[in-house]
């Protein structure tokens, strides 16, 4: 396999983490007034939509060598997640040149406005959960 970074991550983004009619409204379109905001000093491929009255971040970002849009990409969910406390989503990101992490999903949670990293057992450890051990067979 070539060098790959694969990041794919989505965002449910609601006002607070408590409840909504708790909160003024202009506190609450203060929030969502923040979320354009945010995005806007940004350009890292982000999209966000409005699907069924809800508000929505996606992402996916390819790439063969570790880029700042990554990390950038990382921190603006954060941020977001911090702005609107109750939002929760996750991003998935495989990078095969991270020494530490090369053959296994990093998976960033953020729920409760915090980002927290754990452990993925689902597509890692990528060989051989979702490739073959090409380096091993006879040809």
């Amino acid at each position: 396999m070539t060098d790959i970074l694969e990041l794919h991550g989505w965002l449910t983004i609601h006002e607070c983490y408590g409840n909504e009619d708790d909160m003024s409204e202009s506190i609450l379109n203060a929030v969502n007034d923040n979320i354009p905001k945010i995005l806007n000093n940004h350009d890292c491929g982000i999209t966000h939509r409005y699907v069924n009255g809800g508000s929505f971040l996606d992402v996916l970002h390819c790439s063969n060598h570790r880029t700042p849009e990554a990390d950038e990409i990382i921190s603006v969910f954060t941020e977001i997640s911090k702005a609107a406390d109750g939002s929760y989503g996750v991003i998935y990101l495989r990078d095969d040149e991270d020494k530490n992490n090369c053959n296994e999903f990093q998976v960033f949670v953020f729920k409760h406005g915090t980002c927290s990293k754990v452990s993925d057992n689902k597509l890692s450890p990528c060989i051989p959960q979702i490739e073959a051990d090409i380096r091993n067979t006879d040809k």
